[in-house]
């Protein structure tokens, strides 16, 4: 059980292990809560609850990250059985061709009602990572009831696919300063690019995950979780000149130490952005964001992008 420990690094990569993941460690949190109440009533040192308190907030993080790859990947799963695995790639899904998805739930040890909160919470990843950090800073726990509520309130909403935000001029413009000019943006689409001006940019239909990435890019990847991981592999193993890249300041997040990994350095922007929507109104996220640079250029980065936040060289 000490791989629950390690949240977001280790989840297994198919539905069984993950649903094994999720169901031991709901036990190991409960048993961890326990020991918190029995430290309260008998008055044990602070540190030792402390001690404590961290490991059930790890297995907490690690365990809800887990249900929302199970909600990405149920998602996947026909409802009837006519699933073609010759049409898909995904590993993790392709031995339930010839499920139906309310068998795969039932052999998975869930109820339909269990992984309908799980897709759920897969929709809304960026409320997810923000609930997280919140219980850590007041000292709580997460739970999945924490984050459904926080999904079910109005603004949340504003984050759907259905109601796509986008990057204010200014801070585009800051970025071409630095970078010269906008070679690429490979997470775009024709409404986006208006104001991106990149030489070349890719949509969803053409996939920027399967092109090639070159000169300078500018980055506002999508939300997703399980695609900003594939976003920050494909960033960092791609051979370009520059690239600076927008997303939330989730730093407890595996996808944000891999895309840190190989930056030459960072602003974190003071507040949250007031992102842009297609009618002209503005939507405001659930938490800060991260300006990230790689490249020879970071005294330059951090001199424009300074008028944003706070910045250092990595």
């Amino acid at each position: 059980m000490n791989d629950i420990k390690v949240a977001g690094k280790q989840l297994p990569d198919t539905l069984p292990e993950l649903s094994k993941f999720v169901l031991v460690g709901r036990e190991k949190l409960n048993a961890v809560r326990a020991e918190i109440r029995a430290i309260d009533k008998v008055g044990l040192a602070q540190e030792v609850r402390a001690q404590k308190l961290h490991e059930a907030q790890d297995i907490a993080d690690a365990v809800l990250d887990a249900e929302v790859r199970i909600g990405e990947l149920m998602e996947r799963v026909p409802t009837q059985s006519r699933f073609n695995a010759e049409k898909r790639h995904d590993s993790a899904v392709q031995s339930f061709e010839r499920q139906t998805k309310t068998k795969v739930i039932e052999d998975a040890g869930f109820t339909v009602k269990q992984v309908q909160r799980f897709e759920t919470m897969a929709k809304h990843p960026e409320v997810v990572e923000q609930v997280k950090a919140e219980a850590r800073q007041n000292g709580d726990i997460v739970t999945r009831e924490s984050v459904l509520r926080e999904i079910k309130k109005p603004h949340v909403t504003n984050n759907s696919k259905d109601d796509e935000w986008y990057t204010p001029a200014k801070y585009i413009e800051a970025a071409r300063e630095v970078l010269g000019n906008i070679d690429l943006d490979p997470a775009s689409n024709d409404f986006a690019n208006e104001t991106v001006k990149a030489s070349v940019y890719y949509t969803e239909e053409r996939d920027g995950l399967e092109q090639e990435w070159f000169g300078n890019i500018w980055m506002n990847p999508p939300y997703s979780t399980a695609l900003l991981s594939r976003f920050a592999d494909k960033l960092i193993s791609s051979n370009f000149s520059q690239a600076i890249v927008l997303v939330n300041n989730a730093t407890e997040t595996a996808w944000f130490e891999k895309m840190i990994s190989k930056a030459t350095a960072v602003v974190f922007h003071k507040g949250r952005i007031r992102f842009v929507k297609r009618d002209g109104e503005h939507g405001v996220p659930l938490q800060g964001q991260a300006f990230i640079y790689y490249g020879d250029n970071a005294t330059k980065f951090l001199k424009v992008f300074s008028e944003y936040g706070w910045g250092a060289k990595l």
